[in-house]
Parts: structure tokens; sequence; C-alpha cells
């Protein structure tokens, strides 16, 4: 279950009417066992609910953090601005060190596609308008971080004595990435945009989820060992979604 939250009636009963004018979604969970709020990249804010949760319920919860939702509005509406909106000029990949101009152009008869040329990157699509450069742009930021983040994941994996399963990269809607039950990370792509020390957090992270599979007190205490300021960390990588350009996000299907 996926909607936006609106009003509640009397009873607790959702009133669809309003539901499609209020910018706060409410998302239906298996796994979640209590009520939280949470920012979806690029601009969005979503209260995850236990299933079953009552209306009532989330309406209260939404009315105790009113503060909290109406802070979060206004630093996403700060943030907005300094990402652009349209196809970029330019593109720093802040994790590796490496910066490129974008070139746009036009060759018809032919898939469109990325191919880089030192430091710039020609964007070339088959209709005039440009119509699949942000698809031609997402598929080569995979690529650049298939090529950079999978080898340095496996580089600290030596550090923390854990190997994964398997290592895959995508571009994520929420998270920065996971680990399974099998033994495979996942990473987001998206992490090319962001500091270095904030990579390697993430990859210490998810590496501890090697040794505990869960949030407990054993994953914390194996996330210090090899990250000591992990809460900053945490806190700054968190925050590091206003970064991310909107064209990198995963288009909505």
């Amino acid at each position: 279950m996926t909607e936006q939250l609106g009003l509640f009636d009397a009873r607790g009963e959702r009133r669809p009417a309003d539901l499609a004018r209020a910018p706060l979604s409410v998302r239906e969970s298996r796994r979640a066992r209590y009520l939280t709020l949470r920012l979806v990249p690029p601009h969005t804010l979503e209260v995850v609910v236990p299933r079953g949760t009552r209306a009532a319920e989330v309406s209260a919860f939404v009315d105790e953090h009113r503060q909290w939702i109406e802070d979060a509005r206004r630093e996403l509406e700060r943030c907005r601005p300094i990402r652009s909106e349209g196809l970029p000029s330019r593109i720093e990949l802040r994790a590796v060190g490496q910066s490129f101009d974008v070139d746009y152009r036009h060759e018809p008869q032919r898939p469109a596609r990325c191919r880089v040329r030192d430091t710039l990157l020609e964007v070339a699509t088959p209709d005039e308008s440009g119509q699949g450069a942000d698809a031609a742009l997402r598929n080569w930021l995979l690529d650049e971080a298939d090529y950079h983040l999978a080898p340095w994941l496996l580089r600290e994996s030596q550090r923390v004595g854990r190997r994964p399963a398997h290592v895959q990269v995508r571009l994520q809607r929420t998270r920065w990435g996971s680990c399974s039950n099998g033994g495979t990370i996942s990473l987001n792509a998206a992490l090319l945009f962001v500091e270095p020390p904030l990579v390697r957090y993430l990859f210490i992270h998810e590496l501890c989820h090697l040794i505990a599979l869960n949030h407990s007190r054993k994953f914390w205490a194996a996330v210090a060992r090899y990250e000591p300021d992990f809460a900053a960390l945490d806190r700054r990588l968190t925050a590091a979604w206003t970064e991310i350009p909107l064209w990198a996000h995963p288009a909505r299907r």
C-alpha cells in the first residue's frame, strides 16, 4: 500500500479526495515494526507503517511529528535549487575525484549512448530533442559505479575480514546500500556523487552486516571497530541525498 497522506474523518477512515492533495506518502510494510518517517529522494517524505495499522494511528503519528515534517520540507525546498532539474552540463564524481563537461549531440539511427573523451562526456541521442539522454546518462553512471565501487568494496572487505558472496551495483531510490541473507551486497551507483569518507563508511556498514545481519549491539560494535566516527558519518550520509542530481534518480515506472 502506497498512497498520499491526507485528512482523516472522525472515525479514522481515509478520505480519498484529500489524499491526492497532500505531499506526504504512506507506505505499508510487512517488515516494519514501528511507524517511522523517512526521506525518499529526491524530495518526498514518507511514513512507513506496519501492515494493518489503522488510519487514525497514522494521523496521530503525523500530528505528533508535525514540526519535524515541516522542518524537513523547508530543508528540501532549500536544497532543491542547488540541484539541476534538467540535464547536466557538468558532472562531478566526488567519490573518485573525477569531473566531466557534458556535450549533447544528435546522431540519428543510433541508440542513445555516452562516450568519454578525456574529461568530456559526449551524450548522443537519435532524437533531436535529446529524448533518452537521461537514461543514457544513468547507464553510464552505472558502468562507472561498477568499475569504481565494486573493487573498492572488495579492498575494504580485506580489512573487515568478510568477503561478500556477490556485489551488485544499481540505482536505488531509498538506500545507499544493502546486504542480503545470502551475502550479496548491493551498492547505489549514486555513491559516486558523495565524498570518499562517506562511501568508505557505507562499505564498512554493509560489510559488518556479514557479521550481524541486523542493527544489534554486535553489529554497531563491529562498525565502531573499523570506523570509530561512524555516528557522524552516518548522519552526513543520510543528509547527502540532497547532493544527488535529479537526472541520476531511477526513473519511476
